[in-house]
């Protein structure tokens, strides 16, 4: 759009951005009980593999902008930092961040067109060959075909479950803490059916066999959403 730059432009070593963005995710960065980051993923139009960027609120302007940021709106966004990526596991493939400053302008944007959508899906051979980033959280969309018990182990509570794609791969899945304990009444929710569910900013592991972590508050699950892949996928496993 005139007047604006896209996010994959966005670098430290210019200054006067100005930025018209897709909220995709806002959570909280818990410091202490009553202290909080707050974080954001935010993207652009562009269809490229780099349009997502995170933006981090810190802990003294974080209560202000709490209640100004929801899911699935647009923003214009003007006056910010952009500075290098340091987190070890990024949550997009962005390599800079945006940080807000005290002059930061914020503004509710009417909606672009064509949308920007709400998952980047990764397929599940990338991750299962090992292709995917293992830097970068990812998104994955399949038939939720076994979920286990809420158990505990060293490192605390922990909820295993699977995904199935329309191809018949499977991919282990497993909660952690906050996220396995709200999961597990999540799924109970459901009732009996047949579900797919979407993961979003999902951690892949180390191991021999990949598998997708969920990485604290930025990680989310939504059965059955407004996607295509739904009855694609219910077709043939369900």
């Amino acid at each position: 759009m005139e007047g604006f730059h896209t996010v994959s432009e966005l670098c430290p070593l210019i200054t006067g951005w100005r930025i018209y963005v897709f909220v995709v995710r806002v959570f909280k960065k818990v410091i202490s009980p009553n202290v909080f980051e707050l974080g954001l993923i935010l993207a652009d139009y562009e269809v490229i593999s780099n349009n997502r960027i995170e933006a981090t609120v810190d802990r003294r302007l974080a209560p202000f902008y709490e209640d100004r940021f929801v899911e699935n709106e647009w923003k214009t966004i003007t006056s910010f930092l952009v500075r290098k990526s340091t987190d070890l596991v990024r949550a997009t493939k962005h390599e800079y961040g945006i940080l807000f400053m005290d002059r930061t302008v914020v503004v509710h944007a009417p909606p672009r067109s064509p949308p920007v959508p709400d998952f980047d899906f990764t397929p599940f051979d990338y991750i299962l060959d090992k292709s995917a980033y293992k830097n970068v959280l990812v998104d994955v969309i399949g038939a939720l075909v076994d979920v286990g018990a809420l158990t505990t182990d060293y490192y605390g509570l922990k909820l295993s479950f699977k995904l199935k794609n329309r191809y018949n791969e499977v991919l282990e899945c497993e909660a952690r803490n906050q996220q396995a304990e709200y999961l597990d009444g999540y799924f109970q929710s459901l009732g009996k059916g047949n579900f797919v569910v979407a993961l979003s900013f999902w951690r892949l592991t180390e191991l021999s066999n990949p598998k997708l972590e969920s990485h604290g508050a930025i990680s989310k699950v939504v059965a059955n959403p407004d996607r295509e892949e739904v009855a694609d996928i219910s077709m043939v496993v369900f």
